[in-house]
C-alpha cells in the first residue's frame, strides 16, 4: 500500500513574525556593520584625495585628523610631511630669487660696460654674449617655475621655423650652421613658443656638443627629427624621464638636464620624445 501524504504545513501569519524579526534584525546588523565602516574608511578616502591633490602639485594640504587609529597616524605624518615639503620649496624659491638677483647686477654693468666701449667686432661679441647671459637667467628661472609645477603653458599655433629662428637666436649660432630639410614645409605647430625654443634648443645644443659634423633637422608632417654624427647613448642615459644618473654624476660635460628638461617640456605639451641611433647618428624625434 502506499504511504500516506506528509501532512501539509500550515504556517500562519502570527508564526511568521519571529521569522521576519529575525530577517529584519540581520539586515539591520548588517546596515550598521556597512555605516561603520564607511565611517571608518571615510578619513582614508579623504587621504586618497588630498594625495591626488598633492600629485597634482598642491602643497598647502592638511588634512582632518579623527582618532588615533593607523589611518589618523598616517595622515599625521602625511601632513607633517607637507609641511617639510613646503618649507623646502619656500626656501628653494628664495635661493633662487637670490641667485637671479646677484647674478643679474653684474651681468648689467658688464652689458652697460659693452655699450659704452668703440664699436667693434670685439664690443658686438661681448653685448651678444652678456645677452646670452641675461637670458640665460630668465631661461632658468622660466625653467624653475615649470618644473615646480607653478607656471602653466601658453599655447599657441606658430610657424615651426619661426621657432627654430628663435631657438638659433638663444644658441648664438646661423642657421647656415645646421642642415635643414622641409623648411618651406609651413609646419605649424601648437606650442608655447619659448618654452618649445627652450626644448629644441636642448637638442640643438647636444648636437653641438658631442658632434664634429652639422646637425641635420628634417620637418615632417607629424614630426621633427634632430640628427647628428656620434657615439650612441648608453642605455642608462635614454631614460629621459630622470633627470640625473650615474653616469652624469662624475661628468664634467654636464648634468643631463637638457634631455631631461625637453622631455618635461614635450610631455606637458602632450608629445612625445623618442631616441634611436642609426647607421652613427643620434637621431631625436618631437612627435606630434
Amino acid at each position: 500500500p502506499m504511504p500516506p501524504p506528509p501532512p501539509s504545513v500550515n504556517l500562519t501569519s502570527s508564526a511568521l513574525i519571529p521569522i521576519w524579526i529575525v530577517f529584519i534584525a540581520i539586515d539591520l546588523l548588517i546596515l550598521a556593520f556597512f555605516a561603520y565602516l564607511i565611517k571608518k574608511l571615510s578619513p582614508l578616502h579623504r587621504l586618497k584625495n588630498a594625495i591626488i591633490d598633492f600629485k597634482e602639485g598642491d602643497t598647502c594640504l592638511n588634512v582632518p585628523i579623527e582618532g588615533k587609529d593607523e589611518i589618523s597616524q598616517i595622515t599625521y605624518e602625511f601632513n607633517h610631511a607637507l609641511e617639510k615639503i613646503a618649507s623646502m620649496k619656500e626656501a628653494r624659491a628664495l635661493f633662487l630669487r637670490n641667485i637671479l638677483h646677484e647674478l643679474k647686477t653684474p651681468i648689467m654693468k658688464g652689458s652697460l660696460t659693452a655699450d659704452c666701449l668703440d664699436a667693434s667686432p670685439d664690443q658686438e661679441r661681448l653685448k651678444r654674449i652678456f645677452n646670452r647671459m641675461n637670458y640665460l637667467l630668465g631661461e632658468f628661472s622660466t625653467m624653475e617655475r615649470f618644473s615646480s609645477g607653478e607656471m602653466a603653458i601658453n599655447l599657441g599655433e606658430y610657424r615651426f621655423v619661426d621657432v627654430l629662428d628663435h631657438t638659433c637666436d638663444i644658441l648664438m649660432c646661423e642657421k647656415k650652421n645646421i642642415t635643414i630639410k622641409g623648411e618651406d614645409s609651413d609646419l605649424i605647430i601648437n606650442a608655447d613658443f619659448e618654452l618649445f625654443a627652450i626644448a629644441l634648443k636642448n637638442l640643438l645644443d647636444n648636437a653641438f656638443r658631442y658632434s664634429e659634423s652639422k646637425p641635420t633637422i628634417i620637418i615632417l608632417a607629424h614630426a621633427i627629427e634632430i640628427c647628428s654624427l656620434g657615439d650612441p647613448l648608453s642605455e642608462e642615459n635614454r631614460t629621459f624621464a630622470k633627470p640625473f644618473n650615474r653616469t652624469y654624476e662624475g661628468s664634467m660635460t654636464g648634468l643631463g638636464l637638457g634631455l631631461y628638461i625637453t622631455y618635461s617640456i614635450l610631455k606637458k605639451h602632450g608629445y612625445k620624445l623618442e631616441y634611436q641611433h642609426i647607421s652613427g647618428l643620434n637621431c631625436f624625434w618631437i612627435l606630434f
